[in-house]
């Protein structure tokens, strides 16, 4: 009898053990984490993933910003109208699986609320409110003369010639999505939509290899063919990195990061330890230490707050290029439009946002910065969450 039972356990082994040397060989030919890894990032939420995969670490500043908060916390409204139909703020807030909500207004904190499970202190996926970061990066470098918008992002990237009209996409397209470079913004949720090529950016171990299999140019650049790509950004993290000679978070961190006064380290995602930044997403930080950078756009490109409050971070020329709208027009994202990694609302406030929940909105009217971070997986109120924000920043 034992004799039979060990014969059927060790058949019933084979398969798996199969299966098991399958998938491990899998993940290494098309470069991604081993499966176990890859099922747990596949179904991951952006507050989970600072865990999830190898970061560079961006310090924080030695003179961190110590925040104002207000003796009484403001009130949010209890309900608010979207296209004739009535929301309750609370219900929307829970439906959207919101992490941080952060209000401040003239540089105090009026509104402060984490969820159960996450805390002041922690770091989450902003997913592409990280686009906003490397165009800062980008102006910096462009500041200093080492990168010309005008010029080919070939010349930055010289790897990446051999793709047949990438010598034509500039760094200004890079910028403004208009590159026409034709890797769609197809999310695929979970393990099964994984061979996506916005998804294996985002899950793999070696980003030469994704790019190199899967950039093409669809289109003429700078045409009317307007169209948001991650990819942009992706190329531009790494000329950042190559005219830098720093990764991109140690440039980002020491012109940006440190001038803020950031309480907190953030941290990047990296393909591989060493690697390249996945900087089309995955910047991890705080709701209070990304709400510093927002202070800059409300501040000329200067510090807002804190000991270095008034220091340069980013040129007088450089803010109004990413205060300024280009002639671009993305309908089925809140109809905002789109320049140099930022998007505009039309009561002429600032906005940088991620997939699954992430917003930050600068109202310059009334120096106001609001910052949700979410888990939202889902995705169903993006539109009634805009129009709240626009809603609690018009207040004085």
């Amino acid at each position: 009898m034992k004799k039979t039972l060990k014969l059927i356990s060790f058949w019933f082994l084979i398969p798996i053990l199969a299966f098991a040397v399958t998938a491990f060989s899998l993940t290494l030919v098309v470069r991604y984490p081993n499966p176990v890894a890859a099922y747990q990032l596949a179904q991951s939420v952006p507050s989970e993933q600072p865990d999830l995969m190898p970061t560079h670490v961006i310090p924080a500043s030695v003179l961190p910003h110590q925040w104002q908060t207000a003796t009484q916390s403001e009130l949010l409204p209890e309900t608010f109208e979207f296209e004739g139909e009535s929301y309750v703020v609370e219900d929307l807030l829970r439906a959207t699986a919101t992490k941080a909500l952060l209000i401040i207004r003239d540089g105090v904190i009026t509104y402060e609320e984490y969820s159960e499970d996450f805390s002041q202190n922690e770091l989450i996926n902003t997913m592409s409110i990280g686009k906003t970061m490397v165009g800062m990066a980008i102006g910096n470098l462009i500041a200093d003369g080492l990168i010309r918008e005008q010029e080919p992002v070939t010349t930055y990237l010289p790897q990446y010639e051999f793709v047949e009209g990438l010598d034509q996409v500039t760094i200004k397209h890079l910028l403004d999505m208009q590159s026409c470079i034709g890797i769609d913004e197809d999310y695929p949720s979970g393990p099964a939509g994984w061979g996506y090529p916005v998804a294996q950016m985002f899950a793999t171990t070696d980003m030469d290899f994704v790019l190199t299999n899967n950039l093409k140019v669809v289109c003429e650049p700078g045409s009317e063919e307007y169209e948001y790509r991650s990819v942009n950004t992706q190329l531009l993290g790494m000329v950042v990195t190559q005219v830098s000679g720093m990764s991109l978070s140690n440039y980002f961190g020491s012109s940006v990061w440190e001038r803020v006064g950031a309480a907190n380290d953030a941290s990047w995602a990296v393909d591989r330890e060493g690697g390249w930044e996945k900087s089309f997403c995955c910047f991890n930080v705080t709701a209070r230490d990304l709400a510093l950078v927002g202070g800059v756009f409300l501040n000329e490109g200067r510090a807002a707050f804190g000991p270095q409050a008034g220091a340069r971070v980013i040129s007088e020329d450089w803010h109004a290029r990413m205060t300024t709208p280009a002639k671009v027009w993305f309908g089925g994202f809140g109809s905002e439009r789109f320049g140099a990694n930022m998007w505009h609302r039309p009561n002429g406030s600032y906005l940088t946002q991620g997939y699954r929940g992430q917003f930050m909105l600068m109202n310059p009217k009334t120096n106001t910065i609001i910052v949700k971070l979410s888990d939202d997986v889902e995705n169903n109120y993006y539109d009634q969450v805009l129009t709240l924000l626009d809603l609690i920043s018009a207040q004085q």
